[in-house]
């Protein structure tokens, strides 16, 4: 009796699967060199049935006492191997620490973890993740504009839902810190854009989820990043953008803290823009846009600045143009605006000063009839002069205010009356309104009606008031 080994045959389900393997491992590699995302991901996917395979075909072989069994013991060590490192190392392994870095706050790291990600393995299963991840990380990190580009290029790939709370909220803010770094280095333009932009996602905010604490608070930014766009526009020397964003605080806003500074800021912007406009001759509009500051402020006081941007905006103006804008206020009833406009025509054209004072004292007297005044009735009359045809309205002002007169009847006269001054007015006999109109605006007026006659001088004395 002999004793001897002899050792099986290979049979043909451990040849298919050998070649399996085989081809496993070379697909795997070729994967590796094309696209190492891809690589990572599947790889584990690979690892465990084959680790499993190989295990059961190690030990049959084995137990068969095939030599099979030894390279199924080295695809098992092998694709072990595969399954540990694609633990340490790859996509995987990087979100795994992006994760635990994320919960520690640790912003910087978690934006390197990120960013191996997508640099390295853009096409991983693990990139959309990334995309968005970074630019939360970027956002808490204070680093807006890398945030800005990351959420950006996140929202055009749809990884990231432009529409969501979170998102409309975390843009606005990211909108307006850049727009503040621009403003601090002088880049008007570019904050304004980021300012503007930041109130329009707060604005869909307040529509889209009215009942959130988000809306509420952007119900008080709102004017707030519409103001800064706007002096920032101002800056750049876009004044038309400035104006239609106060125009928008104005109206959309009247409960704002930023209102009363909108309201002031446009009128100094509605006369920037005449002045804008009358440098290249379109005197037209520019007469239009200072109509838009008139109807803010239709008495504002001149001074010196006012008087240098008026004569910029009327000095070149044609006259007719300046009487018919007057004409116009004065046919509406806004007899205001209509003085302010014939007394700037006879500033620049003394030639029209008749026919535009006539225009004046039919305004004046109007808006005084229309307002509180004193009558006038201690008007001394009858004293005779030797003036056929004449009759004298005299003047006699004993205080240290400065008045001037309005007189409408058969002709329309304008006569102004300085601190103790004596003066007189020839005009045609009949009945007259006089209006005397004090330079202060807190007195009141005078104004009566007195009838005039020939060969008589009648005069008017003001005292000042005795104190109690």
């Amino acid at each position: 009796m002999y004793d001897y080994d002899r050792r099986r045959k290979i049979g043909p389900l451990t040849i298919l699967f050998l070649f399996l393997f085989t081809g496993s491992l070379v697909g795997l590699s070729i994967i590796s060199y094309l696209d190492k995302g891809k690589f990572w991901d599947i790889l584990p996917f690979f690892c465990i049935p084959i680790i499993i395979i190989s295990l059961i075909l190690a030990i049959y072989n084995l137990v068969r006492r095939s030599n099979a069994g030894l390279v199924f013991i080295l695809f098992f060590i092998t694709f072990i191997i595969g399954l540990v490192l694609s633990s340490i190392f790859g996509p995987f392994a990087l979100r795994k620490e992006a994760v635990r870095l994320l919960n520690e706050k640790d912003y910087a790291n978690v934006i390197e973890k990120y960013d191996s990600i997508l640099v390295n393995y853009p096409n991983s299963q693990y990139s959309p993740e990334a995309s968005s991840e970074i630019s939360f990380a970027y956002y808490y990190n204070n680093q807006y504009s890398e945030a800005l580009a990351s959420f950006t290029a996140a929202i055009e790939k749809n990884i990231v839902d432009p529409e969501e709370l979170q998102v409309m909220d975390i843009l606005s803010n990211i909108y307006f810190n850049i727009a503040e770094v621009h403003s601090g280095q002088e880049g008007y333009l570019k904050a304004a854009d980021g300012y503007s932009k930041a109130a329009v996602l707060l604005k869909q905010i307040k529509s889209d989820f009215p009942d959130t604490n988000e809306a509420f608070i952007a119900e008080y930014k709102i004017p707030q990043y519409l103001f800064l766009a706007s002096r920032n526009y101002n800056k750049y020397g876009d004044i038309l953008s400035e104006i239609e964003i106060l125009q928008e605080i104005i109206a959309d806003y009247p409960e704002s803290d930023f209102y009363l500074e909108a309201l002031g800021t446009i009128e100094d912007a509605y006369i920037d823009y005449a002045v804008e406009l009358s440098s290249d001759s379109e005197y037209e509009d520019a007469i239009k846009w200072f109509l838009k500051y008139l109807e803010i402020d239709p008495e504002s006081k001149r001074d010196l600045l006012l008087n240098h941007k008026i004569e910029k905006i009327f000095e070149g103006a044609s006259p007719t143009l300046i009487k018919q804008s007057a004409a116009s206020m004065f046919s509406i009833g806004d007899h205001t605006i209509a003085v302010f406009l014939y007394e700037i025509l006879i500033e620049f054209n003394p030639g029209y000063y008749e026919e535009a004072s006539s225009r004046i004292v039919d305004s004046k007297i109007i808006l005084a009839q229309s307002s509180p005044y004193n009558e006038i009735l201690n008007t001394v009359s009858g004293k005779y002069i030797n003036a056929p045809e004449i009759a004298v309205m005299a003047f006699q002002n004993n205080t240290e205010e400065r008045f001037t007169a309005y007189i409408k009847g058969p002709e329309n006269y304008i006569a102004g009356i300085s601190p103790g001054e004596y003066l007189e007015v020839e005009m045609i006999p009949g009945e007259y309104t006089v209006l005397v109109e004090p330079e202060n605006k807190d007195m009141f007026s005078y104004m009566g009606n007195i009838l005039f006659e020939e060969y008589r001088k009648y005069t008017e004395i003001f005292e000042t008031a005795e104190e109690e």
